[in-house]
């Protein structure tokens, strides 16, 4: 059975992979091991073909012969792509990337184009919709500028006493940045809606398509529809976690003494399923008052026991959180057991979609540790990791001690 059914297949396994395809944004078609079109879903024939005219990328066309053509969509911004795509048909390659961007009626958007081998020989065709992510990557950069702007009204406002050059400079700062809050606030809106909603059609499609056809879908369908539900599955996480990061700055914190017992129970408590099917061993020394937001360092306490629980390896994860009073800090640590981190991610583990393991074997974020380092910054203090000699990992990091 071909990985793709085509419009001249009709048996039921064929009719319900196509239906999953057909409900991806996806625009996929599938080549022969000659490039020879032998199949694509309904958003290829819709915005790839329909809209490179009537007789290009059709099934039973070599893609090479309509790539070029004036009226195709590819002429102009992948023009050498044949190249890439060709040598994954040869097995030179292991896959093909290229990302671009064209002229829609809903103005300039991204793409990516790839080109994945099937194990049966030939070569599947995505084009996927990117525009996305560029968005979310300008998020990031608006944060930044958010934060130096912020660094900016601080030097400013030292100047209050200054001639009245400097007052107005001030004013301006705290104008651009009420600007920039404001802006950083419609695009997480923007990423909210239009990012989660789809996702969420998505992966309801997928749970329903394999509630009602699950017995008359081979392996292989069912292994598509896994693969494109882990894969909407993890983007909703992942935007779940940028949301989180990008709404900390406009969190106000409520800085008052913290029993950070009572924290450290509460994060331990959120996560006891994950404890309980891990056989998690966790113990604690006793923990000091500091000033801070309970919830913000509430996160930072989930986040590094929830990535020791998920970095443990094969044995049952031991972890142990401590604290030290270092003259006008507390040095705080927490101490696992599991596989450890790469020396040469020691220094960008926490920098945003930062990972330092294989995406596949330990499913996650990247934003996690990030958001550890934003709320320990916020508080005063900084948050590293170190490599005990006997394996595992310890993160430290520090908070003013109260007077």
């Amino acid at each position: 059975m071909p990985i793709l059914a085509s419009t001249h297949d009709d048996t039921p396994e064929t009719i319900a992979c196509q239906s999953v395809l057909d409900a991806l944004n996806a625009q996929i078609a599938v080549l022969d091991r000659n490039g020879v079109i032998i199949a694509a879903n309904r958003a290829w024939f819709r915005l790839i073909a329909a809209q490179s005219g009537d007789r290009l990328f059709r099934i039973g066309a070599h893609y090479r012969d309509d790539w070029t053509c004036e009226q195709s969509v590819f002429a102009d911004v992948v023009p050498d792509a044949p190249a890439g795509i060709d040598a994954v048909l040869r097995g030179e390659r292991s896959s093909f990337v290229q990302e671009y961007s064209r002229p829609t009626d809903d103005g300039e958007r991204w793409f990516r184009l790839e080109a994945l081998p099937l194990r049966e020989g030939g070569v599947a065709l995505v084009n996927t919709d990117i525009t996305a992510q560029p968005a979310v990557e300008a998020l990031v950069r608006l944060r930044e500028q958010h934060q130096r702007l912020q660094d900016r009204v601080r030097r400013r406002r030292r100047l209050a006493h200054a001639p009245r050059q400097s007052l107005r400079l001030l004013i301006e700062q705290t104008t651009r940045l009420a600007r920039a809050n404001t802006e950083l606030q419609q695009f997480t809106s923007i990423v909210s809606h239009e990012l989660r909603e789809p996702l969420r059609m998505v992966v309801s499609f997928l749970d329903l398509l394999r509630r009602r056809y699950g017995e008359q879908l081979d392996d292989r369908a069912n292994e598509y529809i896994a693969y494109a539900h882990d894969g909407a599955t993890r983007m909703q996480a992942i935007i779940d976690k940028l949301l989180a990061y990008a709404r900390l700055d406009q969190h106000r914190s409520v800085v008052r003494p913290v029993d950070c017992n009572d924290v450290l129970a509460r994060a331990i408590g959120m996560l006891q399923v994950a404890i309980a099917e891990s056989r998690a061993e966790i113990t604690f020394d006793p923990l000091p008052v500091v000033f801070g937001d309970d919830v913000e360092l509430g996160l930072v306490f989930r986040n590094l026991i929830s990535n020791a629980i998920k970095f443990r390896g094969d044995e049952r994860p031991r972890i142990h959180i401590g604290a030290q009073r270092r003259m006008n800090e507390w040095l705080f640590t927490v101490r696992d057991h599991g596989i450890g981190i790469p020396a040469e991610d020691v220094e960008r583990i926490f920098d945003i979609f930062v990972r330092g393991q294989s995406r596949r074997q330990y499913p996650g974020s990247g934003i996690g540790l990030a958001i550890c380092r934003k709320v320990i910054t916020r508080h005063g203090g900084r948050i590293w990791v170190e490599r005990p000699v006997d394996g595992g990992s310890l993160f430290c990091f520090t908070l003013p001690a109260l007077p």
